[in-house]
């Protein structure tokens, strides 16, 4: 394989794409798959996935529920928009569960969730809905999560809420008015980003992913590459994207700390 076509195979691996494959897990992250996965087979009706943006907090989501038997839940994901509230909220859902005729009112909402969890419920399966971008949630789209956390058997809860968000969210939960919703918020798992050697353990991991040596990228430019990006795994995949392009251009058969500061200024990439 020519160093043009190596490069062109590898830069793939940096893409930002929520690929379950290339997932890299270090113990916060076992440790996140964990209580997911406990929360989703105990029955328990929030769990909360927080950090910075680009941490890969959608991505410790979706692996999670791709390691679980996929015939013991139904997932249901929503992508929250600025300001979506309760209602549109209420309705994203109905429509990821396929349901034709969305009711026009809130409790009526409610009850067809209700209904379709029930539905599961009798087939030994339970409604996993997994709520992206939940930070941009108004109150009553947040108020509304307690009602869905109460819908229940007499025995035992039918529906999870998994809600992934940023760092604004717990923050903003800490508020009185939110007292109640927080109460049922089982698990909390804030990811936070990679140390300097986590980073080139990261980017090792996805060289080989995509089928190149481990020496590729000089553990000098690793860390390098971990400076510039604050340890952030979406910063890091963008840097070592451009890096390999820029290593594509100048002829050069190895990611050098020159390469990767070359790439940074070209992107704009600066975290001090």
């Amino acid at each position: 394989m020519t160093t043009v076509k190596l490069f062109e195979s590898v830069r793939k691996s940096f893409r930002d794409t929520l690929d379950t494959d290339l997932f890299f897990r270090t113990r916060q992250h076992e440790e996140a798959l964990v209580k997911i996965r406990l929360g989703i087979q105990d029955r328990h009706a929030l769990i909360l996935i927080s950090g910075r943006s680009g941490t890969g907090k959608t991505l410790v989501a979706q692996a999670a529920l791709r390691s679980m038997d996929p015939y013991d839940f139904e997932p249901c994901f929503v992508f929250v928009h600025p300001g979506m509230g309760k209602g549109p909220l209420l309705g994203s859902i109905l429509r990821e569960l396929d349901v034709e005729n969305v009711a026009r009112f809130t409790n009526d909402r409610v009850a067809q969730i209700q209904e379709e969890a029930l539905s599961l419920f009798s087939m030994g399966r339970r409604l996993v809905i997994v709520i992206d971008e939940a930070h941009f949630l108004k109150s009553d789209g947040l108020h509304i999560l307690r009602t869905l956390s109460n819908l229940e058997t007499e025995r035992q809860k039918i529906v999870t809420v998994l809600l992934v968000a940023e760092k604004s969210l717990p923050r903003r939960l800490n508020a009185p008015s939110y007292a109640s919703l927080r109460g049922r918020i089982t698990f909390t798992v804030n990811l936070r980003p990679l140390s300097a050697k986590e980073t080139e353990q990261y980017i090792k991991y996805r060289l080989l992913k995509g089928g190149a040596s481990s020496n590729l990228v000089s553990k000098e430019a690793c860390l390098t590459a971990y400076r510039l990006s604050g340890g952030i795994p979406r910063e890091i995949n963008r840097l070592m994207y451009n890096s390999l392009i820029e290593a594509m251009i100048k002829d050069e058969t190895m990611i050098s700390t020159s390469i990767v500061q070359a790439a940074d200024m070209k992107i704009g990439v600066s975290h001090g």
